[in-house]
């Protein structure tokens, strides 16, 4: 007997401690939509409690009529089944009032759907664009124009893995936020570059699919100051879950001083970043292991040792330690057919300086550098400088190969399919160059944009390529030395002439 009461008293005691834990765990949570911030998202948020009333209404009505008619004409009390076919009110009454109610909804939903389209008469405008796993942001109008930066998760590795608590605000904080000010309509055009991602911020009514290719816009206009959270809400990805959105609403003054403070770091940034800048190798790395830290950390991992086979070690690599400009065209363009994707919306001298530090940390030391003019160089956007070897480590100069004009890209006029005469230079000089070293091969890809018809525009980027291939083949390079490629799309937003360009990058 006393064992039986013991085990009855444990037993409630453990039910008591598990109906407890929830509801200490979960007092902080509610079951509904966030408060919002915006007089369309209150008007949505009333739309919706009234909605679900009505539903409610309507369950109790029908199911509590079904329940009664079941319990009071139960076989059991006698009552004799009844025989009917149909009935003309009741059939009338089941479809007109359903009608009714539903028109009832549609019209304040039609008129709130209206609202949320309307994108017109903004006081500003930023555009968000997606990134595999970050946000990039420019102000396009309004006070802020010209403000342009990215935006990455600033949770610290150590709360991710574990070997942290988590924060307050984990996985759902940023080292930059978008500013914007109170009362103001803010337009967002939204888009990507790789994926498609979502811009998603619940407390003001917003979110937006990112397309590839495409910009669609939405808007919001908050009513009071404060700090907002949101994520991407499409799949994306490995990372995922971790490019959050923190969207900051200022006071007009406030947001007056964000803009200045902005504008003049932006300055400062474009003298620290002047093409003539002579930069040194210790220089390079200290910003490469920021860049790296913010954007190859959570692939390649701190130590550099990846997590493969999906992210291959950087440390001890062939491609860290190799030519390097097969370093730099992977770290521009990705590598079709793997999860490395291209970085090509980073600065000149971010790629510099993220370039450098891999190529000389962890086991990597080849005492060389990449230099933000050998980056714009490689981008298409000028002839590329004499090789550029680390002061300190003075390495001894390598022999000439036809790497050291790789990658090149040839550029056409809009429209054509055949090389001018900037192209026929450029051809002319790989040609040169692989004559001189019979072991390189190379790859041509041609490149184009959406606009317009796709199908036209990946028919005339195939054709820019042959003719690159022919005008090699004519200079006397041989032609299992030269690889096509599938024709490919740039990203939306950035330099045109970039979907009127062929690659030529060394192959394997």
């Amino acid at each position: 007997m006393r064992n039986r009461l013991a085990k009855i008293y444990t037993a409630w005691s453990t039910l008591a401690m598990l109906l407890m834990v929830p509801a200490a765990a979960f007092a902080e949570y509610k079951l509904n939509l966030q408060t919002p911030n915006t007089a369309l998202g209150h008007t949505i948020y009333d739309l919706h409690t009234i909605i679900t009333w009505i539903c409610v209404v309507i369950f109790v009505v029908v199911f509590g009529f079904m329940f009664y008619s079941v319990f009071k004409h139960r076989k059991s009390v006698g009552h004799p089944a009844a025989h009917f076919h149909e009935h003309f009110w009741v059939e009338v009454g089941w479809t007109v009032i359903p009608a009714i109610i539903l028109i009832a909804m549609a019209v304040p939903a039609t008129t709130a759907l209206k609202q949320l389209r309307d994108t017109s008469e903004p006081d500003m405008t930023i555009k968000a664009t997606g990134y595999q796993w970050k946000w990039g942001y420019d102000y396009i109008k309004g006070e802020g124009e010209g403000i342009s930066f990215f935006s990455s998760l600033s949770t610290p590795r150590a709360q991710i893995e574990g070997r942290e608590p988590k924060g307050e605000n984990y996985l759902l904080e940023t080292d930059n936020h978008v500013v914007v000010p109170v009362g103001k309509k803010v337009r967002m055009l939204v888009t990507a570059a790789d994926v498609i991602h979502a811009w998603w911020v619940p407390a003001l009514t917003i979110k937006q699919d990112a397309v590839p290719g495409f910009i669609r816009d939405t808007w919001f206009k908050a009513e009071a100051p404060g700090i907002f959270r949101g994520q991407c809400a499409e799949l994306c990805g490995k990372e995922h879950g971790f490019m959050p959105i923190v969207v900051e609403v200022k006071s007009a003054a406030d947001y007056s001083a964000w803009v200045s403070s902005q504008k003049a770091s932006m300055k400062k940034a474009a003298v620290a970043d002047a093409p003539d800048k002579t930069w040194t190798l210790d220089e390079l790395k200290a910003r490469g292991e920021k860049v790296y830290a913010s954007n190859c950390v959570a692939c390649h991992q701190a130590n550099g040792m990846g997590t493969p086979p999906a992210f291959p070690p950087l440390s001890g690599s062939k491609n860290a330690t190799g030519p390097k400009a097969d370093h730099l065209a992977i770290v521009l363009n990705g590598k079709s057919g793997t999860a490395m994707a291209p970085f090509k919306h980073l600065s000149d001298a971010d790629i510099a300086a993220v370039v450098t530090y891999e190529r000389n940390s962890w086991a990597n030391k080849t005492g060389d550098m990449v230099t933000p003019a050998e980056v714009k160089a490689a981008r298409g956007g000028g002839a590329a400088p004499a090789a550029t070897a680390a002061p300190a480590a003075a390495p001894v100069a390598a022999p000439a190969t036809a790497t050291a004009a790789l990658p090149a890209a040839v550029f056409f006029d809009t429209g054509k399919a055949a090389a001018n005469d900037d192209g026929k230079k450029t051809i002319a000089e790989v040609a040169a160059q692989l004559k001189s070293d019979a072991a390189t091969k190379v790859e041509l890809t041609g490149y184009t944009d959406k606009a317009g018809n796709l199908a036209q525009n990946l028919e005339l980027a195939k054709n820019r390529a042959v003719g690159v291939r022919e005008a090699l083949l004519a200079a006397g390079v041989a032609k299992d030395r030269i690889v096509m490629k599938p024709p490919a799309t740039v990203e939306a937003g950035g330099d045109p002439k970039q979907a009127r360009r062929v690659d030529i990058k060394p192959g394997v």
